[in-house]
């Protein structure tokens, strides 16, 4: 009787891949049993919110109280984010001399 070694090797991968598999669904099941799975998968505990320094997102042309766009626009409105480049810069200029 000949010995075929990828007989064997293919029905070794196919143990071992149901294992692996079982494995995978034991673990995610018993994660969403404790909760994990709106958290960190595996710790049972829920993500904590954001750390470190909180930008202050509101729009820096005076009297205006809309969120910016963040720092890539130079904190800016999409409203006023529109209006020409000197303006702006006068306008923040301005409102930069009033403040102490």
């Amino acid at each position: 009787m000949p010995f075929n070694f990828d007989q064997m090797v293919d029905r070794i991968a196919d143990l071992i891949a149901e294992r692996a598999l079982g494995k995978i669904n034991e673990r995610v099941q018993s994660g969403m049993r404790n909760g994990a799975a709106k958290g960190r998968v595996g710790s049972g505990r829920r993500s904590s919110a954001p750390k470190g320094r909180m930008l202050d997102m509101h729009c820096r042309y005076p009297g205006c109280k809309n969120r910016s766009k963040g720092p890539r626009f130079r904190f800016l409105c999409e409203e006023h984010l529109k209006l020409p480049k000197a303006k702006i810069a006068a306008a923040i200029e301005k409102a930069a001399k009033k403040s102490p």
